[in-house]
């Protein structure tokens, strides 16, 4: 069963993953989001413990910094980005069998045409299914 309602996720949130895709270029990069009500609202941008251009792994400390810094505010974990410099916005093999979060959204940005594109993914079944998501002005 798809979603039909569109992921929100706020607008300096958004270009601050196409910003960071750009600037680790041509590594991958990638990250966790936050926010509250259901709205995207902050990005943790994070290293990339593989360092390459076609997997990534958010360091252990920087996700259990992350987890704890959520168990002190009223933030929710809402969704993980990261790019594919070279490739398209779409999940790949290992994206799938290494995803551990399906609650949350899941984020591509691809570098691999003029201007950056970034797709939404959500986990249904065993499967990415792509989601609608709405830009709403920064908060």
């Amino acid at each position: 069963m798809k979603n039909v309602k569109p992921v929100l996720i706020c607008s300096n949130v958004l270009q601050r993953m196409i910003e960071h895709a750009v600037c680790e270029y041509p590594l991958e990069c990638c990250g966790l989001l936050s926010g509250t009500q259901g709205v995207i609202d902050a990005i943790r941008p994070t290293g990339n413990d593989r360092q390459s251009s076609t997997e990534f792994s958010v360091p252990h400390r920087e996700l259990f910094d992350f987890f704890k810094e959520l168990r002190c505010t009223r933030w929710q974990h809402l969704g993980i980005y990261h790019s594919h410099p070279d490739g398209d916005a779409f999940p790949s093999d290992r994206d799938v069998t290494e995803f551990h979060y399906p609650r949350v959204s899941y984020w591509i940005v691809s570098l691999n045409v003029q201007k950056p594109n970034v797709r939404c993914y959500l986990w249904e079944g065993d499967s990415f299914h792509e989601a609608l998501y709405e830009v709403l002005g920064t908060t």
